[in-house]
C-alpha cells in the first residue's frame, strides 16, 4: 500500500491533475502481486488554447518524471549487465523523455512569457529545472553505463542522449531566446541545489514522495502517458513524437 507523505496542492490553482506519488530516486517501489490498486485515474486535455498548453506544462514534466524514472532503472541494469538489449530500452527512455521536452513545451513564446513563466515566478523568483532530483543522478549514471559497454556497443545510447540534449535546446530558444533563466536572473545559479529545492520542485509539478505500491505507480504512469497519447492525436506536434510515445508504451 501507499503512505500519503505531503500532498502537494499548489498546482491545483492552475491544472486539474492528480498528484503523481513517487518514491524518492533511491527507494525502490512496494512489491504489490495482489495488483491491490485499481482505482481508474482520469486525465483530460482542456480545450481552451492557453489552458491547454499550461495542462502540458504541467502533464508532460509529469511525464518526465515517468521517463526517468525508467530511465535510471534501465542505466541501473546496463551498468550491473550490459548487452544490447537494455542499450536499446535506455536509448528509447532518452527518445521518449525528448517527447516530454516537445510536449510540455509545445507552448507559443507568448503564452510561456505571459502565463506560464510568470507561474513559476510567482512560486519561486529562482525556480529551475536544475532541482529536479530525479534528473540529477542520470547523467552520471550514463557515464558509468558508457564506460561498462565500451564506445561501439554504446553507441546508441549515446546518441539518443545527445539527441535529447539538442531537444532540451531548441525549447529553450524558441521559448527563451534572448533571457537567462530565472535561477539566473535570481543571482542564486553558483549555488549548490537544497533539499528544499528539489521539494519546490516537486511541489510545483503536483509530485508527492511516498512509499508507493508498484500497481499504484503503473496506474498512474499508464494514465499520464495514455492522457499524453491521446492529446498528441488531437493535437499532433509531429508523427516521430507520437511514434516514439507508443513504442515506449509497449516496451514498459
Amino acid at each position: 500500500m501507499s503512505a500519503p507523505v505531503c500532498l502537494p496542492t499548489w498546482g491545483h490553482t492552475w491544472v486539474d491533475l492528480p498528484v503523481l506519488r513517487l518514491p524518492m530516486p533511491d527507494v525502490d517501489l512496494i512489491s504489490c502481486e495482489s495488483e491491490c490498486f485499481r482505482t481508474p485515474i482520469a486525465i483530460t486535455a482542456p480545450e481552451d488554447p492557453v489552458e491547454r498548453a499550461v495542462h502540458r506544462w504541467f502533464l508532460g514534466h509529469q511525464g518526465a518524471f515517468v521517463v526517468w524514472k525508467f530511465l535510471s532503472d534501465s542505466l541501473d541494469r546496463l551498468i550491473r549487465e550490459p548487452d544490447s538489449r537494455s542499450v536499446g530500452l535506455a536509448a528509447l527512455g532518452y527518445d521518449a523523455y525528448s517527447v516530454m521536452l516537445a510536449y510540455s513545451g509545445s507552448c507559443s513564446r507568448e503564452v510561456y512569457e505571459d502565463v506560464i513563466r510568470p507561474m513559476m515566478v510567482t512560486f519561486d523568483p529562482a525556480f529551475s529545472g536544475r532541482w529536479a532530483r530525479d534528473y540529477e543522478p542520470l547523467p552520471g549514471k550514463l557515464r558509468r553505463a558508457r564506460t561498462a559497454l565500451g564506445p561501439a556497443a554504446a553507441e546508441p545510447l549515446f546518441s539518443a542522449s545527445k539527441a535529447n540534449q539538442m531537444a532540451h535546446i531548441e525549447v529553450m530558444r524558441r521559448l527563451v531566446p534572448d533571457g537567462p533563466s530565472l535561477l539566473r536572473e535570481s543571482g542564486r545559479a553558483r549555488m549548490s541545489t537544497t533539499d528544499a529545492e528539489r521539494a519546490r520542485f516537486d511541489e510545483f509539478f503536483l509530485v508527492s514522495r511516498e512509499n508507493v505500491c508498484d500497481s499504484r505507480y503503473r496506474a498512474h504512469r499508464t494514465a499520464i502517458l495514455s492522457a499524453i497519447g491521446q492529446d498528441l492525436v488531437k493535437h499532433p506536434l509531429s508523427p516521430e513524437c507520437g511514434e516514439t510515445l507508443r513504442t515506449f508504451t509497449t516496451r514498459l
